[in-house]
């Protein structure tokens, strides 16, 4: 390997530099994004500090992915995931094995130090060596849109309960809406009902010509099932939407909840075990991931 791993320090303006130039390179970007943005993008109020890995050849860095985390519950204990997000190689320095060394790096890192799991949704082009060469494995995903139509909104739920959350995999899912929310002031909104709540962001998209309100549902906490409706019909009637889109994973407690689920365009969720006890249902919606 003649590129060698270190922790980058985000902070400093010019690896900062360094890093969103390597990005713009990797992804043929016509701009850099903005100063700031990556330390911001890992900074949120979990237990542990989300950081970078860099790989550097000819004091150059040529590839980075940073490592965000989160604080999850399982049967009462703690345990911090980590997503793995804003991955990029140098287009000149391809074929290196750059990402995956930096990948079985972080492997190495947070199991000595404890972590629970590695996870996240990956592109086209990472998905493969996460699962075929890292040793991830694919947890699938669902997506339902639920339309603003008065004789077919109600038409959604259903009649079933979610049950225990033994052996559930939870986000601490107010980490992840206060993340987001200080990223996105003007687009997260959280609506309640008792002791329940559902955020998410709220957007235009364009189809066929028209813009229409839809509220991308970020994540959720009920405090009773029976809750859900009325936190649904709070988002219609405080937001005026179109459409509100849950994308969840499939074994997420809350989704026998709804009906109408279907496979999503986008890949599934990706899993890596480091040092987590087995679990029967992963509680985490599109929130979590950077990209939302």
């Amino acid at each position: 390997m003649s590129h060698s791993i270190t922790i980058a320090d985000i902070n400093d303006p010019s690896t900062d530099l360094a890093i969103r130039e390597l990005i713009r390179a990797a992804y043929d970007a016509p701009d850099l994004i903005p100063e700031k943005m990556l330390a911001g993008s890992i900074q949120n109020n979990a237990s542990k500090p989300g950081f970078f890995l860099i790989a550097m050849e000819e004091n150059k860095i040529v590839g980075c992915n940073a490592f965000l985390p989160n604080d999850f519950l399982l049967d009462g204990n703690s345990y911090t995931g980590y997503q793995s997000c804003w991955s990029a190689t140098h287009p000149q320095y391809r074929g290196k094995n750059i990402f995956s060394d930096i990948i079985n790096e972080a492997k190495r890192m947070l199991k000595a130090e404890g972590a629970g799991f590695l996870y996240g949704i990956a592109n086209e082009a990472s998905n493969p060596i996460f699962t075929s060469k890292l040793g991830f494995t694919e947890t699938p995903s669902r997506v339902l849109r639920m339309l603003n139509i008065p004789f077919i909104k109600g038409t959604y739920f259903t009649n079933e309960t979610m049950g225990s959350d033994h052996h559930a995999c939870i986000i601490n899912e107010g980490q992840v809406r206060d993340h987001k929310l200080k990223q996105f002031p003007a687009d997260v909104k959280t609506v309640v009902h008792n002791d329940s709540w559902l955020w998410g962001k709220l957007l235009q998209k364009k189809k066929y010509g028209i813009r229409w309100p839809v509220f991308y549902v970020g994540g959720i906490h009920l405090a009773s099932e029976r809750d859900l409706k009325k936190l649904v019909a709070a988002v219609y009637a405080s937001h005026k939407v179109a459409v509100i889109q849950f994308f969840s994973c499939q074994t997420h407690t809350a989704n026998v909840l709804l009906k109408g689920w279907k496979k999503p365009a986008m890949n599934d969720f990706i899993f890596y075990n480091l040092n987590m006890p087995a679990f029967t249902h992963f509680n985490i919606m599109i929130g979590a991931i950077d990209i939302f």
